[in-house]
């Protein structure tokens, strides 16, 4: 994993006003903004700002005690979407509806509260959607549901406990090589389908089309398959597949568990639920880290660690594609 230090290192460059106005400049002008020019010089500002204030979020995090960590994750993480939004929107925040979270939880806990039963709600307005729609194209997911335990599979540094917890099957290495992938066989018996299925199924959870040349019979299920993309994968928005901060793929071997939003959404859903438990379930929040209650402390302890270097990493990459779509070749 990349240290801390490495990754705020991009944001450097844009401590550069002409520089930051240039690349808004830019961004405008592929997306045929009207008065491209006045709006970067509008928004050079802002949008430094809020890398500037998304970085000193995250670097207190360093130090701070855990119990305050999912406070200062989650604002982080908003300042750098805003960031990423003036990339791609101009006019942000245009009305006060994209000012709002765009998530809720339960206000009360139930007696008996576990938190990898608890679900988070997502609204139809808000940050969130507001956010999905301008990077990643989605809408449907209005007024869905999502139970912690199922958004923290979607996070592959968190198998290694659901493996050690509670016996769960480890992912499949995924070997990815431009367009072409290479999957174990066995993952064909995992999902109890062939080549072909296998194929029109990822295919339609990834909204890109994949296919196998070759007929798979008994004697090549020991061996590893073989399947062209239509185009490379993205780090950002790969799912099905799951992404390792290392720059490997992995898929699950549980296929009912597949969701198809992005990772970076996975994280805003579980910070926003962390966040709000740490401010206004204040008894059970000082019983987890006295008690250890059942098992949830070891996951919102692994999974804050993981987003402190995650969530900054996934955001970048999703600047980056923003800039290198806008720079001339």
């Amino acid at each position: 994993m990349k240290t801390q230090q490495n990754i705020w290192n991009k944001v450097l460059p844009f401590r550069s006003t002409k520089y930051t106005q240039t690349i808004l400049r830019s961004c405008y002008e592929i997306n045929r903004e009207k008065e491209s020019e006045a709006l970067a010089f509008q928004n050079t500002y802002p949008f430094i700002y809020y890398l500037e204030h998304g970085e000193k979020y995250f670097s207190q995090v360093q130090t701070a005690p855990i119990e305050l960590r999912p406070v200062l994750l989650f604002y982080g993480m908003v300042q750098l979407m805003k960031a990423c939004l003036l990339l791609k929107d101009p006019h942000y925040p245009e009305t006060s509806q994209v000012l709002a979270h765009g998530v809720t939880t339960r206000k009360r806990k139930k007696s008996q509260y576990v938190f990898l039963d608890d679900e988070v709600k997502i609204q139809k307005n808000g940050l969130l959607t507001h956010f999905s729609e301008k990077m990643f194209h989605v809408k449907h997911f209005s007024s869905e549901k999502y139970k912690m335990r199922l958004l923290l599979r979607q996070i592959f540094e968190m198998h290694t406990l659901f493996t050690q917890i509670e016996n769960m099957k480890r992912p499949y290495f995924i070997q990815f090589t431009e367009n072409n992938l290479t999957i174990p066989a066995a993952l064909l018996d995992e999902f109890q389908f062939g080549i072909s299925s296998f194929c029109s199924y990822i295919s339609e959870r990834s909204k890109q089309k994949f296919q196998s040349h070759l007929d798979v019979n008994k004697d090549q299920r020991s061996k590893d398959l073989h399947i062209t993309g239509s185009a490379p994968i993205c780090s950002t928005q790969c799912h099905p597949f799951l992404f390792a901060s290392t720059g490997n793929y992995y898929l699950s071997p549980y296929k009912n568990e597949l969701l198809d939003i992005p990772e970076i959404i996975v994280h805003y859903l579980i910070l926003y639920n962390l966040s709000m438990i740490c401010r206004y379930e204040t008894e059970w929040w000082g019983e987890l880290f006295h008690h250890y209650p059942d098992k949830d402390y070891p996951f919102i302890y692994h999974f804050l660690s993981v987003a402190a270097e995650k969530v900054p990493l996934l955001l970048f990459s999703i600047m980056e594609k923003q800039v290198t779509a806008s720079t001339p070749k």
